[in-house]
């Protein structure tokens, strides 16, 4: 599912403002965001974070507890931020309820085993205006971009790559 310009927009905005905190302190993505080609179809809605099981688990941005409590019998947190993004923490044992307002770096809840079998994993969603999106972008992670070295000319194949 690709995102609308206004999403783009709006993602963007939100991102110049200031990027997320990361909600545990590893930075270990066991796996990455994988978007569905459509609403319903197969993919990774979210990252996994590596991360002991017993972490404390914060508040990536300040907001407003959406819901706490169990989902398909999974423990579940969900934040509402400014600018129409929501994020989503899972397993999470919540040391918080609806309603709570959250300061970015607050302690939300303490991560259980169980997302991933022989690991435990934090599972970190964000929706923009409902839609998915890649919660590296909120994190400002940057990624490398492959780029020609020596000046590559149309016509000419680049003798090599350079991470930018």
């Amino acid at each position: 599912m690709l995102p609308t310009a206004s999403r783009i927009l709006a993602l963007l905005l939100v991102l110049a403002l200031a990027p997320w905190a990361w909600p545990v302190e590893s930075r270990d993505v066991a796996r990455a965001f994988d978007a569905p080609a459509t609403a319903y179809g197969p993919g990774h809605r979210g990252i996994d974070i590596a991360a002991p099981a017993g972490s404390a688990v914060l508040a990536p941005q300040e907001g407003v507890v959406r819901f706490a409590g169990p989902v398909a019998g999974r423990p579940v947190v969900s934040i509402e931020h400014a600018g129409g993004l929501v994020s989503s923490f899972e397993p999470v044992e919540p040391t918080v309820s609806a309603g709570d307002a959250v300061a970015r770096g607050e302690q939300i809840g303490v991560l259980l085993a169980g997302h991933a079998p022989g690991s435990a994993r934090l599972h970190l969603g964000a929706r923009l205006h409902g839609q998915y999106v890649d919660p590296l972008d909120l994190l400002g992670v940057e990624r490398p971009v492959l780029l020609p070295m020596g000046g590559a000319k149309a016509g000419r194949q680049a003798r090599g790559w350079a991470v930018r």
